[in-house]
């Protein structure tokens, strides 16, 4: 998969990954965090700047997230 490179105004690092990777659950901030090591010291205010690239992890797998009962279940 190539780089994602943020748009216009910039964007925030879980909307990117719900692009990227359709959940921005499941350890998938991290594991961009973790693929693109600069990805931290470019970040401004929480937002990705425009015009970043961002590499997608390779062979990521989502962490299982914990079930949970609905409260009228």
């Amino acid at each position: 998969m190539v780089a994602y490179i943020v748009g216009y105004g910039g964007e925030r690092l879980d909307k990117i990954a719900k692009k990227l990777l359709q959940t921005e659950r499941q350890g998938t901030v991290e594991a961009l965090l973790k693929a693109n090591p600069r990805l931290a010291d470019v970040m401004q205010n929480g937002m990705v700047p425009e015009g970043t690239a961002i590499d997608p992890p390779k062979d990521f797998r989502a962490t299982p997230s914990a079930s949970f009962t609905l409260p009228w279940e």
